[in-house]
């Protein structure tokens, strides 16, 4: 009995004495590593960006604009006077003069109405004239002879009669001038529109237009641009408005039309509607292939100065703005911009670039670490296309 009891006591010392080897194997394997320090993070890799270089220079850019084209000078010849149309001397479609004869309205009665006038005349002159011998008559006798009463009735005869003359004559020129009107000619030099008239046709002031004349060469075409771009023109120009600028055409058909126009005026105000005035430029028009009411793109070429090319994908878009990532030797930067106008697939942005500054071409996350190092990879501009 003793001898068992002895035997189970020295084999759980064996398992006692096996776990306190272990507890301190154990031990001296981790304390050590607790005892080390932690490894410093790795610090950022270092970017390579692909940038090319912001050039400044004078770029010529082409703006476009809706217009349409209109008139400098149209009238519509409606009648003077009522009458019956005795000849009609040009027909739809024809070029007239200035002067050149229109439309006859049957005369016969205007030529009668200015003879009976002219009679009136003649009969008013020789009442004057005996009115004013007489009066010069009674003046002469002198009250002695004559009473005052006589005297005054002579003289009022004499003005009763100048006064006669004086509308008589009226009605002459009144009559002459019906009589002209009977004879239509074309006010203004221009082609004539559709003439849908025939002889034997009553016309009157009530009847409206009889026909429309046009002037052709010069013509007229219409467009509007922004307030802001008025107002950056002013500032551009120096006043001289749209000069050094070429302003052409492009036609429905899509040619280009090989006449440049001449800028004439701005309209005096703006339109709030649209927040744009109208300005208007004159064409030389030999051929008539500008017709009025015509619609038309409006191309407006001009030089701008210190300006600088981005290809459009490499602009950032936005609400509050238009942007891009500039960077220098030690930083990069998101900057605002303000494009001009557009050549190509490049936007032409105003030069607001250091001459050490260059535009990244790659794509960046706008959360960059403040301590992020960079090398700059500079590209030739044609080898970065595309990229961002």
């Amino acid at each position: 009995m003793k001898s068992a009891q002895k035997k189970e006591h020295k084999t759980f010392s064996y398992l006692l004495l096996i776990l306190i080897l272990g507890a301190f194997a154990l031990a001296w394997h981790f304390f050590p590593l607790m005892g080390k320090k932690t490894a410093p993070e790795a610090t950022p890799r270092e970017l390579s960006l692909n940038v090319v270089a912001l050039l400044p220079q004078d770029v010529e850019i082409t703006q476009s604009y809706i217009g349409y084209v209109m008139p400098i000078h149209e009238v519509d010849i409606v009648p003077y006077i009522s009458g019956f149309l005795e000849k009609i001397y040009v027909s739809g479609g024809q070029y007239v003069d200035s002067g050149d004869k229109l439309i006859l309205i049957r005369p016969d009665e205007y030529q009668a109405s200015l003879d009976a006038a002219k009679a009136a005349v003649m009969e008013a002159k020789a009442t004057l004239n005996n009115a004013s011998v007489y009066y010069e008559r009674m003046k002469q006798a002198g009250t002695e002879v004559i009473s005052k009463t006589e005297l005054d009735n002579a003289k009022a005869s004499y003005l009763n009669a100048k006064a006669a003359l004086a509308q008589a004559q009226a009605n002459r020129n009144l009559a002459q001038v019906n009589l002209d009107y009977t004879l239509i000619s074309a006010p203004i030099s221009g082609t004539v529109g559709n003439v849908n008239l025939t002889r034997g046709d009553y016309v009157s002031p009530s009847s409206g237009s009889l026909l429309k004349i046009i002037q052709f060469d010069p013509i007229r075409v219409v467009f509007s641009i922004s307030d802001k771009d008025y107002l950056n023109e002013l500032a551009r120009s120096n006043g001289d408005l749209f000069a050094g600028e070429n302003i052409k055409i492009r036609l429905s058909n899509g040619q280009i039309y090989n006449q440049s126009g001449e800028f004439q005026f701005l309209d005096n105000q703006i339109d709030r509607s649209t927040n744009s005035i109208a300005v208007y430029a004159d064409f030389k028009n030999p051929h008539h292939t500008l017709v009025a009411n015509a619609y038309v793109d409006v191309l407006l070429e001009k030089t701008v100065k210190n300006a600088v090319l981005v290809r459009q994908n490499q602009v950032i878009m936005e609400d509050s703005g238009n942007y891009v990532y500039v960077a220098k030797a030690n930083q990069i930067e998101r900057r605002l911009i303000e494009i001009i106008g557009i050549k190509g697939d490049d936007y032409v942005i105003k030069n607001t670039f250091a001459p050490d500054e260059y535009l990244v071409i790659d794509k960046l996350s706008s959360r960059l670490s403040p301590d992020q190092k960079f090398k700059l990879n500079i590209l030739d501009r044609n080898s970065g296309e595309g990229k961002r």
